[in-house]
């Protein structure tokens, strides 16, 4: 008849097990918190990249349409009152203080 097997198992092995499964644990929890962590700044990136596009696709169908124009003149006249503020001698131009 064989003796059973009565080694008694060290419970420095299972503290020493136990706390590499703990720390490769914190290790995993951290790594999977910093991985969402960059994905929603990267999401927050591509939202503003897709208005910028957004908005620059817009100013290039402005610009395409005033390109497609006959009327160099009219254009020239409409840049120079909106964008350099210029106007006719003795002209009063009122603007609205109220942005929006």
């Amino acid at each position: 008849m064989a003796k059973p097997n009565t080694r008694r198992r060290s419970h420095f092995g299972d503290l020493f097990k136990l706390a590499l499964f703990l720390i490769f644990l914190v290790y995993a929890v951290g790594t999977i918190i910093q991985t969402q962590a960059g994905i929603a700044e990267q999401k927050t990136q591509i939202e503003k990249l897709e208005e910028e596009i957004t908005r620059t696709r817009q100013e290039n169908d402005e610009y395409r349409r005033i390109l497609n124009t006959d009327d160099e003149e009219e254009y020239m006249f409409t840049v120079a009152v909106e964008k350099l503020g210029y106007a006719y001698p003795r002209e009063r131009r009122f603007y609205a203080k109220s942005k929006g």
